[in-house]
């Protein structure tokens, strides 16, 4: 069979996407400075990512650390929610890798795996995209109350492409094809009734 005709492989293809995006979000500003969630008029232009904020004249930016502070706009503990990008890239790559044996042959097992991975992926990025809601949300709120612009960037959006993306995955099996069962049924010995068996002839 060709892949291109196995619907899979779309499935495929879908769960590729969602780990480019999510892994395009974990490696956002401060390490590349093209992908962030928000940028603020204040300090002459600053944006943040996944792992702190640069300003953007002087190229100065924030070391690289799981939770950053901006006061009084983004506080420390609540930016550390962010961890939830790396471990829903991770799992999405592990579906990604449960999904070889479906594209080549189904079973019952493995898209039962297929099935696991995929709904933790989701449930993974679903919370990334909550806690990123939320936090740039009210940053954004507090931005402008004291006369701040913010504009969101292009990773809410990613995040959130990435989201529909891997919820679309996970509910493919339901509409797939079964795969095929295996035959329970073991070939037996072929029994003869020794009745029905012919008799020799009498001799006369």
């Amino acid at each position: 069979m060709i892949i291109y005709a196995n619907p899979t492989f779309y499935v495929f293809l879908s769960t590729l996407a969602a780990f480019v995006l999510l892994l395009l979000t974990v490696f956002s500003v401060p390490m590349v400075s093209t992908f962030y969630f928000m940028h603020s008029s204040q300090a002459n232009g600053v944006s943040f990512g996944m792992w702190g904020w640069c300003l953007d004249e002087g190229d100065v930016c924030s070391p690289l650390q799981l939770g950053f502070t901006w006061q009084p706009e983004i506080d420390n503990p609540i930016t550390k929610a962010f961890v939830f990008y790396p471990i829903s890239a991770i799992f999405t790559f592990l579906t990604m890798v449960s999904m070889m044996p479906v594209l080549c042959v189904r079973t019952e097992r493995s898209d039962k795996v297929f099935r696991i991975f995929a709904w933790i992926s989701f449930a993974f990025s679903s919370l990334a995209f909550l806690f990123m809601i939320g936090i740039w949300g009210v940053a954004k709120s507090r931005f402008e109350k004291r006369g701040f612009s913010a504009t969101y960037g292009n990773l809410p959006w990613m995040s959130l492409s990435a989201t529909l993306l891997l919820l679309a995955v996970s509910v493919s099996p339901y509409f797939l094809a079964p795969p095929p069962k295996k035959s329970s049924r073991r070939s037996r010995p072929r029994q003869y009734d020794a009745e029905a068996r012919p008799r020799p002839k009498a001799l006369a």
